[in-house]
């Protein structure tokens, strides 16, 4: 279970059976020493969400993503190929590309020094006079990319990192079991969503994780899905949750008789990435947890839609200005109580059939975080 080194952190114990465990304490989410840790050992070891393939068509295309201070680009070159690079200048490290777009020929601002789209050095000003330069030391550094199901672009600085296609098989079956449409979703013009939270980024992965809270904490979602039968289960790199519609006329938005879509579906994907559907049109949103300090979190979402269909106004409305909004709250307020002296941490709420009232793939994430750390205790 330890995959880190834990060196000159505090330990933690958390227990294979969720009915027995602890979660993580408060200060797992409040030090900086956990939060460089996860940087190196979680972070730099995972995959990423970047973008939509249908944005990476021609040559040139390319997107920028970023996680924790590292950020990189992805970009379609001459041969077809989808490459990964540091988005740095090798030669004095200004920022190469920003947001997205088109760029045969990556030229840095700073010196101007420019590189084809397969991270080779083009050219180099002036370098022609210096003795013993070697283009070849200065190619962009690469990082590994993967397109997830056909739609999705992924990144990972780790070079040997398991491929997605492997480690994650399971999870993109059920995606296309469930979105039989899903090659026909395209990205909105809308693009991105981006906005941040107070919150650590597993207290919103936390948060995701588990519907023990959708009665209390968002009524009317608990009008709009049946919570009674609501299922979480969980592969070894991924969790999903499952409810079908309750009814079309409810507290959240309407939803009509023939609307394509009757069900509620989540996936989360370790360690930072969701996808995310809700009951009505065939809509799928890309939502992604960045940590952006031991107290912030920043949100990036991208929506999906079938070409030619209309946005829904009401599930959008819903979605940004009641459901995410309470979240936020949610989270917020829980950051600020782990940093109380009156906690120390808390007991999952374990239900082995998987109804909407268990916490085992929170209790699943924690085990994960704290082998990846090598602060877990017990095996």
């Amino acid at each position: 279970m330890q995959n880190g080194n834990g060196k000159g952190m505090r330990k933690v114990n958390i227990a294979a059976d969720p009915g027995r465990s602890r979660t993580l304490p408060g200060w797992a989410y409040t030090d900086r020493a956990i939060y460089e840790a996860e940087r190196d050992l979680i972070h730099y070891r995972s995959w990423h969400y970047a973008g939509a393939i249908d944005e990476l068509q021609q040559l040139g295309d390319y997107i920028t993503a970023r996680i924790v201070d590292e950020n990189v680009i992805v970009i379609r070159d001459k041969d077809g190929q989808l490459g990964g690079f540091y988005n740095v200048c090798p030669h004095r490290a200004h920022q190469l590309l920003r947001g997205r777009g088109s760029a045969k020929v990556i030229t840095c601002p700073y010196h101007a020094w420019s590189f084809h789209a397969d991270g080779r050095l083009r050219t180099a000003r002036n370098a022609e006079k210096l003795i013993d330069f070697k283009p070849e030391e200065f190619n962009l550094r690469p990082v590994k990319v993967e397109v997830f199901c056909g739609r999705f672009v992924f990144f990972n600085l780790d070079l040997d990192a398991v491929p997605l296609s492997e480690s994650a098989a399971d999870l993109a079956e059920d995606l296309r079991r469930e979105i039989p449409e899903l090659d026909s979703l395209v990205p909105t013009k809308e693009q991105i969503w981006r906005a941040p939270m107070q919150a650590n980024w597993k207290v919103v992965v936390d948060n995701f994780l588990e519907c023990y809270h959708c009665r209390p904490a968002h009524p009317a979602f608990a009008d709009l899905v049946r919570m009674d039968d609501y299922r979480i289960g969980f592969g070894e790199n991924w969790s999903s949750q499952k409810g079908e519609l309750r009814r079309g006329d409810n507290k959240a938005y309407p939803v009509a008789d023939n609307a394509p879509n009757r069900k509620a579906l989540f996936w989360w994907l370790w360690p930072t990435t969701s996808f995310n559907r809700l009951p009505g049109q065939s809509a799928l949103n890309v939502y992604c947890m960045l940590p952006g300090g031991p107290a912030v979190t920043d949100q990036v979402s991208q929506l999906f839609m079938l070409p030619g269909e209309a946005m829904d106004e009401a599930r959008r409305a819903y979605t940004m200005d009641v459901l995410t909004v309470e979240d936020v709250g949610i989270c917020e307020s829980v950051q600020q109580g782990l940093q109380s002296r009156g906690y120390s941490s808390g007991r999952f709420i374990y239900d082995p059939d998987g109804s909407e009232q268990t916490e085992v793939a929170v209790h699943h994430f924690h085990r994960k975080v704290a082998g990846a750390l090598g602060i877990n205790e017990v095996a």
